[in-house]
């Protein structure tokens, strides 16, 4: 965890575990990453998988989740059936119409596989149901456009803040697993290309509030 020491200094402090009771029927991977949390009217929740998207609900106290959302998402259910996995990658961010986050997308049709950006946005309230989201897309140090230039076959966001007040976004994002960079995005570009895809959610495809799920044990990265 990072804690702010000063207005451009921060400090690592200790690591907080987090873990999921059996009673959740949740398997969890070999290797765990890419959950990206929110903060809900001072509840912590954290995406665990975005299709089906399962939403965890986290104690600040002892670290103890449990399985509060379940939704899904006829879109991304294609993207998957086309062998393009869908995963966590930044921490969501507060915006107008909900809650903005960056998924990478790994193309395993490819080898090795190839790996690009999607932006979306969840709402603004529980179950955090997909709303919209961009096109692959490529992001430099002062720009984002559609994923064309060979220098995006690997690159992933992992951090993600909104400054609505000067109308930016500032991202972290690797780049051929070699490099980190930082990346000051205008805002209202940015949020336009994460509006190209409307997602409609059926009644039947979400799930009751509380529900377990037992997801696969496939590797994630």
């Amino acid at each position: 965890r990072l804690r702010a020491t000063g207005p451009r200094e921060a400090h690592v402090g200790a690591p907080w575990p987090l873990w999921l009771p059996a009673s959740e029927n949740v398997t969890l991977r070999a290797v765990e990453k890419n959950w990206s949390p929110l903060v809900h009217e001072g509840e912590l929740y954290i995406s665990y998988s975005l299709e089906p998207h399962i939403v965890l609900r986290c104690d600040w106290r002892g670290g103890r989740c449990t399985v509060a959302h379940n939704s899904s998402s006829a879109l991304l259910r294609t993207y998957l059936h086309l062998g393009q996995e869908v995963r966590g990658g930044s921490p969501y961010a507060r915006v107008a119409d909900g809650y903005l986050g960056a998924m990478h997308v790994k193309d395993t049709m490819h080898w090795p596989p190839l790996y690009a950006t999607i932006f979306y946005i969840v709402d603004a309230h529980p179950p955090f149901r997909l709303r919209s989201l961009s096109p692959k897309l490529c992001v430099s140090e002062s720009s984002v456009e559609l994923a064309l230039s060979p220098t995006c076959a690997l690159q992933y966001v992992v951090g993600l803040v909104v400054d609505e007040e000067h109308g930016r976004a500032l991202i972290s994002y690797g780049q051929l697993d070699c490099e980190m960079r930082l990346a000051e995005l205008p805002l209202d570009p940015l949020l336009a290309l994460t509006r190209t895809h409307t997602v409609e959610v059926s009644e039947h495809e979400d799930e009751a509030d509380a529900v377990s799920a037992e997801l696969s044990s496939s590797e994630c990265v």
